[in-house]
């Protein structure tokens, strides 16, 4: 079956069916990732924060638990640590660590990985990280990405996959879209990149079972993903809950709407139209990851750093530059903060 895919992808002209993807980060989103593509038939390098995790990977691959609760065949992929990797890196390259990650360490082995040139495809939580990997990246083209898939690690080589949702890709600055016709099995809104590279991107992730869209709107999803993002990460981390469990109890669901008001009107004020009507998409996430422990759960409870800064943190400086008030998302911080 891998040498059929394989050869359809060829017969197709695919030139990323023989390039070697590189997935930086082996946490839940990164094994996700590159355990899908490896299983899609892609050559996939996984460069890990640890060597530990790297040998665990090379000796097991990477077992992906579905949302049935079956679990693939483990999948063998490359997985190199970060401190081993050595020369540029021709193939794509997807950055899956969380915003708390991003530092001049990174950025070093970034600029060396790329050759100071390349494409990264950015797949961080919140706000603000495009613009510091553009100063730390000059010479780099950045493509962020958004994504509401859901995936919990369960140890260095497996990750559940609790929570099937989209992958969007924009770009930096309106002059790279072009309206083009759209690409076989790809969704759209309304605008397609003129740089190839992100068609085929969008292509292969799609071949591994991904849902993608190619977004001349990112800003805007940002913002309603940020909005998302403000209300569960936050209380479930609180409550020590998993996603599906926030909006259970009158009181929950009484604290998420309070939140999710004042964070809607601090959105809206900063470009996000008809933030107030998108109460919907928080219970519609809440249930397509409901055994899902969102991210900053999983951080407080590995007690590593939260992107609460990036987040809810954000939604603050966003009150503050609009002359708005947000009692809530200041308090969500500080309690976050103080676990």
């Amino acid at each position: 079956m891998l040498q059929s895919f394989q050869k359809s992808i060829t017969d197709k002209g695919c030139c990323l069916a023989m390039s070697e993807w590189a997935v930086v980060g082996g946490g839940s989103l990164g094994l996700l990732l590159a355990g899908k593509l490896a299983a899609a038939g892609c050559r996939v390098v996984l460069w890990t924060r640890t060597s530990e995790q790297a040998e665990r990977i090379e000796a097991d691959g990477i077992a992906i638990e579905e949302m049935s609760g079956v679990v693939s065949q483990p999948v063998r992929l490359r997985a190199i640590p970060i401190s081993s990797v050595k020369g540029i890196h021709e193939g794509p390259i997807l950055l899956t660590v969380k915003q708390t990650a991003l530092d001049s360490e990174l950025y070093s082995f970034l600029r060396l990985a790329t050759g100071g040139a390349g494409r990264i495809y950015l797949f961080q939580n919140g706000v603000g990280h495009v613009e510091k990997l553009a100063r730390a990246l000059p010479g780099t083209t950045l493509t962020p990405a958004i994504t509401t898939e859901g995936a919990l690690r369960l140890g260095p080589s497996s990750v559940r996959h609790t929570g099937k949702g989209a992958i969007w890709f924009g770009v930096v600055g309106a002059a790279e879209l072009l309206p083009m016709p759209m690409t076989t099995g790809i969704d759209s809104e309304n605008a397609l990149f003129a740089d190839s590279s992100v068609r085929n991107v969008a292509e292969m992730m799609k071949q591994a079972g991904f849902t993608v869209f190619l977004s001349n709107e990112l800003e805007k999803r940002v913002l309603r993903k940020l909005l998302i993002n403000s209300v569960i990460n936050p209380l479930t981390a609180l409550l020590r809950i998993p996603n599906g469990q926030l909006l259970k109890t009158p009181e929950r669901l009484s604290l998420a709407r309070e939140l999710f008001d004042e964070t809607a009107k601090v959105l809206e004020r900063s470009g996000l139209p008809d933030a107030a009507n998108a109460w919907d998409e928080v219970a519609a996430v809440c249930e397509a990851t409901a055994t899902n422990l969102s991210s900053m759960l999983q951080d407080v409870q590995a007690g590593r750093a939260t992107e609460i800064d990036a987040i809810n943190g954000a939604v603050c400086r966003l009150a503050e530059r609009n002359g708005l008030e947000a009692p809530l998302n200041a308090a969500v911080t500080a309690l976050i903060k103080a676990l």
